[in-house]
């Protein structure tokens, strides 16, 4: 690729990668241009793959998140007893809260027209409607519906009208509109407010739907002034107000990634300004490192999200991680360039550099790319940011190095130049050799063994405590709490489905271990209960209008003129009134009418599909799918570790022969193993992404190990230290990195970095294996030696 004698080839590629980047530059302009804003991804479900075996479930969960995400409840409770000074403080809240502009909708009171509509929309079928304790009575007993309507007569708090008499004299309907609200838990219409009970204290719930997405930073940007609206109303008027919502979740996350992008991203380049500086001395190095890195890392934001149309922070928390790796062909260069002093010549320098940087390349792409069989976009993305990352940073090093780094470093010495050689001595001993990977591999086997496994979605995400306190006290106070466990409900017909929902309901009303449920049955029965309803009430007229007349003493006669006009779904999700249950139809997916049931607490997980079962519905809990798929892939990416190793082997073997191409490969291994153990040793449970971990450092391990395994191809000894040297600068580097990542608050990210941090410390101890055992010659000369040779 390169000669000494076509000095002009190297200024040919440095033209070519700049033009190259000239070009990414303008695909970056024309984003810019196009999206207006840094396109961003925060929303933890992006990372996870849709349902594509199963659209109707997928449906399912897209309605239940664009229905719950962009959601967000307040509660307002009295300090000192003063219902007066509450409801002022939940008007000014209200009108406060309007005024914001992250708010679409609020609703605080509910008005009388609002409270009508239900009303309005039931009573032209109010004879078609009956619950199912008004079905069971009106079968079995109907004159005790009778006794009802005498008892509400005479309760004076019964608000029953003359009008109300004449068009439903059993009262029938004003029942079933109340059996509707039971599933609004313990919140109550006072006064048009939506008042809660809770320990003899009485709250105000206030709910408001978001202008865009939980996880728009347009939107979480607008938190303070909602916090600081919450601390002026309640300082204003002595009262508490708790707030819940997806929203103040992404916020939390989104503001300790960009936390830890700060640090990790920040930190790491601290730590290698000051490492390059130390061991070069010059500015040159310096600017060069730089380079190589912004390089990779802009080439791999820009060309992610030219592939994906976003990038997700995920991907950047561990994007930032490429600085402690692509440094690594950067040290090895400017490594080279400073123990060559006077004698440098860049074109020869990168010519001895380019098998190893460029096998080091390979067997990385081999683990990076690998992840690619993921069906998750967030892995995807984060194997392309990697991989094109590090392919950037080293076309900068091939092409540019040569051309920007032409002169020799002015300052010539390795430091620490007998303390590197020592170490290298040390690993000329055959005892060494032999007991050290050994001890190592041994303890480490250990620890994987008695590792315990948490696939466990939620670990991506630290919820911080605060939060979720307030949530749990909100659902308790509301009655209603939100569960992510769903029934699937279908059939070949709309009428059929209904019919199924019928049947479910019944059996769930019978189960009080499942708590409070939703299902559009409630509101919409099938034709085929509508009939049944209609014809039961029609009979309670012809059978018990002479009781009636007598208990009543009304003297006119009861005369059933009530026409059927059934009620259909079309007619209920066009209604106002289904704003709140309407995501609970799925509607006609594929051919098939589906439908979900949704719970108001957590239901036991066993029980609740065991009933899936035995009704042959289908059980759906986005969490606990997920967390199943990540076991599945963290046993696929298992696998693909074992042929990654199997691979990078047999690609090594034509230029290494079999000994040393086990000697080249066995470090990382072991690297892996004692990170894995350390883990297990903390206590952290393993999960998908120390298998990730492993990736990275079996990528890393086999950088060290093919610059040592290179060396033995070299004559000149004196090159191990140089190669030690880079090694420990890159090692440094990555520990920098992903000893900040064991700090995260997410447990995923906090047993990643353990487990790379400890990986990186073991491959750079056992990198040395892989030079040849030179017991004939006695010793390593090291540089002094040479020069006073010479």
């Amino acid at each position: 690729m390169f000669s000494n004698s076509n000095w002009i080839k190297p200024r040919v590629l440095a033209l070519v990668w700049a033009l190259a980047l000239l070009g990414i530059a303008g695909v970056f302009g024309y984003q810019c241009t196009t999206t207006g804003a840094l396109p961003i991804e925060t929303n933890i479900l992006a990372l996870l793959p849709d349902n594509q075996q199963d659209k109707v479930a997928q449906q399912a969960f897209d309605n239940i998140a664009n229905t719950m995400s962009d959601k967000v409840v307040f509660v307002v409770s009295q300090t000192q007893g003063d219902s007066k000074k509450l409801i002022e403080a939940v008007d000014q809240f209200n009108e406060e809260l309007v005024a914001l502009p992250m708010f679409d909708s609020v609703t605080a009171t509910i008005s009388p027209e609002q409270q009508q509509a239900w009303g309005k929309f039931y009573f032209p079928a109010r004879a078609q409607l009956l619950t199912a304790q008004q079905t069971q009575q009106l079968e079995h007993a109907p004159e005790q519906q009778i006794q009802k309507v005498l008892h509400a007569l005479y309760n004076p708090f019964s608000g029953v009208t003359g009008g109300e008499l004449e068009n439903d004299p059993f009262l029938l309907f004003r029942d079933y509109l109340s059996g509707l609200t039971q599933s609004s838990g313990n919140v109550q219409v006072e006064n048009g407010y939506l008042i809660a009970k809770h320990d003899d204290k009485e709250y105000v719930v206030i709910t408001a739907d978001l202008s865009g997405s939980s996880y728009q930073l347009s939107l979480q940007q607008q938190l303070p002034q909602l916090l600081s609206l919450e601390s002026k109303v309640s300082k204003t008027f002595s009262v508490d107000i708790q707030h819940t919502g997806v929203i103040f979740y992404a916020a939390h996350g989104t503001e300790s990634a960009k936390g830890e992008i700060s640090t990790i991203g920040l930190g790491s380049l601290i730590g290698i300004i000051v490492l390059v500086f130390l061991v070069y001395r010059s500015t040159l190095p310096l600017a060069l490192a730089l380079l190589s890195i912004s390089t990779g890392l802009a080439c791999a934001y820009v060309l992610t999200i030219a592939l994906f149309g976003s990038i997700h922070l995920f991907s950047l928390v561990f994007g930032a991680s490429l600085i402690g790796v692509s440094i690594d062909y950067a040290f090895h260069f400017l490594t080279d360039r400073l123990h060559a002093g006077k004698k440098w010549n860049s074109v020869v320098g990168i010519q001895q550099l380019f098998p190893a940087i460029t096998l080091g390349l390979i067997t990385s792409l081999i683990g990076y790319l690998g992840m690619l069989i993921a069906p998750f976009p967030g892995l995807q993305q984060l194997s392309l940011f990697s991989a094109i990352g590090l392919t950037a940073a080293y076309f900068t090093v091939v092409c540019w190095y040569p051309v920007l780094a032409s002169k020799p470093n002015q300052y010539n010495q390795i430091p620490m130049q007998r303390a590197l050689s020592q170490w290298l001595l040390v690993w000329q001993q055959p005892l060494i050799r032999l007991v050290l990977p050994l001890s190592l591999l041994i303890a480490a086997s250990f620890g994987v063994y008695m590792a315990k496994y948490d696939d466990d979605i939620r670990q991506l995400q630290a919820l911080p405590h605060a939060l979720q306190q307030q949530e749990r006290e909100i659902k308790a106070i509301t009655g209603v709490g939100g569960s992510q466990q769903l029934l699937l409900v279908r059939d070949s017909s709309e009428e059929g489905l209904l019919q199924k929902l019928e049947t479910i309901s019944i059996k769930l009303d019978k189960r009080s271990d499942f708590g409070g449920y939703q299902s559009i049955s409630r509101y919409v029965p099938s034709q085929k209960r509508q009939q049944e309803n209609y014809q039961l009430v029609k009979h309670l007229y012809q059978q018990q209008s002479e009781y009636y007349q007598s208990v009543i003493q009304q003297k006119t006669a009861l005369d059933f003129s009530q026409q059927y006009q059934p009620l259909t779904i079309d007619g209920f999700l066009a209604s106002p009134i289904s704003d709140t249950v309407g995501f609970l139809w799925l509607g006609k997916i594929d051919g098939v009418f589906a439908s979900v049931i949704t719970f108001n607490q957590e239901v036991n997980s066993t029980e609740l599909q065991a009933f899936a079962a035995d009704n042959h519905i289908t059980y759906l809990n986005k969490a606990e799918e997920i967390s199943r798929l990540f076991a599945d892939y963290r046993h696929r990416i298992t696998e693909l570790l074992l042929f990654a190793y199997a691979a990078i082997f047999l690609l090594l073997l034509p230029r290494y022969k079999m000994k040393q191409a086990f000697l080249i490969v066995l470090p990382p291994f072991i690297a892996g193993c004692a990170g894995l153990a350390v883990t297990v040793l903390t206590g952290v449970p393993l999960n998908l992404f120390n298998l990730l971990a492993l990736m990275l450092i079996l990528g890393i391990g086999i950088d060290y190990t093919l610059f040592f395994a290179e060396q033995n191809k070299q004559s000149d000894d004196s090159h191990k230290e140089s190669t030690l040297l880079a090694i420990s600068l890159s090692a440094l580097t990555t520990i920098l990195s992903f000893g900040l990542l064991a700090l995260s608050e997410t447990q995923a990210i906090h047993s990643f970095g353990i487990t790379v941090l400890t990986g990186i410390i073991v491959a750079w101890l056992l990198a040395p294996l892989s030079q040849q055992n030179k017991e004939s010659k006695g010793h390593i000369h090291t540089l002094s030696e040479k020069r006073d040779a010479s």
